[in-house]
């Protein structure tokens, strides 16, 4: 464990594989508990994320009585400017007994970060969790193949070491957290607008347009869609593709038991 923590402070030189690089460097990979343990990179959600920043955490699936772990993250450092790095709160380390853990890390080589913890109260972790969080500065939404986690190892309670071969990039894409529909943009508008709305959990859609009589003038979404942010265009056009006359209309969005509406003017 003496060699994992070290190790993680050293920067790392990768070549591509899951165990290549100075934090595996003279650790006997002898295999242990962890064979079949998973680590998932994605984007952390229900946080609060500054104007510019993302946060990403990476978690650990099916550990056996985990007693610590190492692994480099590489990213693209003339997209990204690294900002910190800490152990999420509740973390599979501590989570059951609460006790603090060593948790070093380094980003001496650009582009990579070196992560490492270990547990100190002598007892090992099993189960699903998340362990560390990263929060980087980017003008750019950030795409899977921005990042990888290399050089992995997971260390069990008797001091065997696994390296980390399931690893998986998943989504980096924010989820809102509540459902709510926009104000069209522009309003007045002429001759097009965008209707801009959130979904925090995937289902069916539907978002329809109608005028002051009640009476519907064109279906805009009707359709199964995934969780997150989405927006539409109305052209001013009905079902038949007819131009629509001036006036106000209400555009009414439904997705399982949430239902709201907002008005819109279109001006010729």
């Amino acid at each position: 464990m003496k060699k994992l923590l070290m190790a993680v402070c050293t920067s790392a030189v990768l070549v591509g594989s899951a165990v290549a690089g100075p934090l595996t460097q003279g650790l006997e990979i002898n295999g242990g508990e962890n064979s079949f343990a998973a680590l998932t990179l994605k984007r952390a959600q229900n946080v609060k994320e500054e104007i510019g920043e993302v946060k990403l955490r990476v978690s650990l699936n099916e550990a056996q009585q985990l007693k610590g772990y190492g692994f480099v993250l590489h990213f693209d450092p003339t997209k990204y400017e690294f900002l910190s790095a800490k152990e999420v709160d509740g973390n599979l380390l501590n989570a059951s007994g609460g006790e603090s853990t060593l948790f070093l890390a380094s980003d001496k080589t650009p582009g990579q970060i070196a992560v490492g913890s270990m547990k100190v109260d002598g007892q090992g972790a099993t189960g699903n969790g998340e362990l560390v969080e990263f929060t980087f500065r980017t003008q750019d939404p950030p795409i899977p193949t921005d990042f990888q986690i290399l050089d992995g190892i997971l260390v069990d309670l008797v001091g065997s070491i696994d390296a980390i071969n399931h690893i998986e990039i998943g989504s980096l894409v924010t989820v809102p957290t509540d459902y709510s529909l926009d104000q069209n943009l522009p309003n007045p508008f002429n001759p097009s607008t965008t209707i801009k709305y959130q979904l925090p959990s995937s289902g069916d859609v539907s978002m329809i347009v109608y005028n002051l009589l009640g009476q519907q003038v064109r279906n805009l979404v009707k359709e199964t869609m995934d969780a997150g942010f989405h927006s539409v265009v109305w052209d001013g056009k009905d079902e038949l593709g007819k131009q629509v006359a001036s006036g106000v209309y209400i555009y009414r969005i439904q997705s399982g038991d949430f239902s709201t509406a907002k008005r819109m003017m279109l001006l010729k």
